[in-house]
């Protein structure tokens, strides 16, 4: 057990961590490092989310349990006796395995098929979250002759939760700082999936929305979809089935599920299409930490609105019209409302 000022001593790495400017990878593992020092384990992986979905959008891994990716990310979202939905939603924002099945695994569907056949043990997962929403999901792992995550251990990782979210969001805006790109067309793709969440058929624009996403298989964020709205609809606590990232030219996409109605009820369609300037703007307005009336006053500046128009609209004077912009332009570190406009609405302006 931490003594009260190694849990400090703890906080305040991951907090200078947060403010390092470390690219997402580094971040992330330098992060784990110090987790590590203080809270064992063998395995571990990082899966980053869009905020509002808490779908994944990448992330790294040290384990070697990649044949079950699939499967377990759609156990992670239904079918198992912990979620990620009910993580996300709930009072705590970490949860150990052990606890949640009263120390028999074996209840765990999860643990299982997924976990039990590589030799892990317990597992301790991680919401990281701030006031903005949920950026990823940390996931520690010990192998099978080890001792379960006990409750200290457990409510540390719950502590660290915000700090975490904090990280993963202040990492990703060396990313969202790139000037957008510009494009052109790309159709949107449909891919069908069975009630096993198997590809059944697809339209041919799909394959290239995966070579744009940069995927050799199905991204994992599609079977969290599948298993999202194919499970009851309280089963995700009224989380969106849509999930925003960024390809690797730059490019908008959002990803989205739907459940198929008719003869092939048990069936989900995903749809792959450009992101709308209205979901990258919600988006980048979270990971740059824009307080309501900033997002307020930046929303009507994508619009085309004078300052006067602006002052109007939002009930505030001129002159306070200016200091939130200079607040909001040095958050996104921009100059001028043209570049706003550019870097909140993801597209390159002329």
């Amino acid at each position: 057990m931490l003594r009260e000022r190694e849990r400090r001593r703890l906080h305040e790495r991951i907090e200078v961590l947060a403010g390092a400017g470390l690219a997402p990878d580094e971040a992330q593992r330098e992060a784990v490092a110090v987790i590590r020092r203080a809270v064992g384990f063998e395995r571990w992986c990082w899966p980053l989310t869009d905020p509002a979905s808490a779908l994944s959008t990448g992330g790294i891994a040290e384990f070697d349990l990649w044949p079950s990716l699939p499967q377990l990310a759609a156990l992670e979202q239904h079918g198992d006796i912990t979620s990620k939905p009910g993580l996300v939603l709930g009072a705590r924002s970490s949860i150990a395995l052990s606890a949640a099945t009263g120390g028999s695994l074996a209840r765990s569907r999860r643990w299982r098929e997924c976990l039990e056949p590589y030799g892990v043990g317990d597992e301790l997962m991680t919401a990281c979250l701030d006031r903005h929403g949920c950026w990823g999901t940390l996931e520690l792992m010990r192998d099978s002759d080890q001792p379960a995550f006990d409750e200290a251990e457990t409510r540390l990782l719950d502590e660290l939760s915000p700090l975490l979210g904090r990280l993963v969001r202040r990492s990703l805006l060396s990313s969202l700082h790139a000037a957008a790109g510009t494009h052109g067309d790309l159709p949107p793709a449909t891919l069908i999936l069975d009630g096993q969440l198997r590809p059944a058929s697809w339209t041919a624009s799909f394959r290239e929305w995966l070579d744009e996403l940069g995927a050799a298989q199905l991204p994992p964020a599609v079977y969290e979809l599948g298993a999202r709205v194919l499970a009851p609809h309280a089963a995700s606590g009224g989380l969106p089935a849509v999930v925003r990232l960024r390809t690797a030219s730059g490019r908008w996409a959002a990803i989205e599920g739907a459940r198929l109605e008719g003869r092939d009820d048990d069936r989900v369609a995903i749809l792959v299409r450009e992101a709308t300037v209205d979901e990258v703007f919600d988006l980048l307005a979270r990971a740059f930490d824009l307080s309501r009336r900033e997002r307020e006053l930046a929303a009507l500046v994508l619009d085309g609105h004078a300052t006067k128009e602006l002052a109007a609209a939002l009930s505030i004077s001129p002159h306070t019209v200016q200091d939130h912009l200079k607040a909001v332009f040095a958050k996104t570190a921009v100059s001028s409302r043209r570049e706003l406009v550019s870097q909140l609405s993801g597209r390159r302006t002329a």
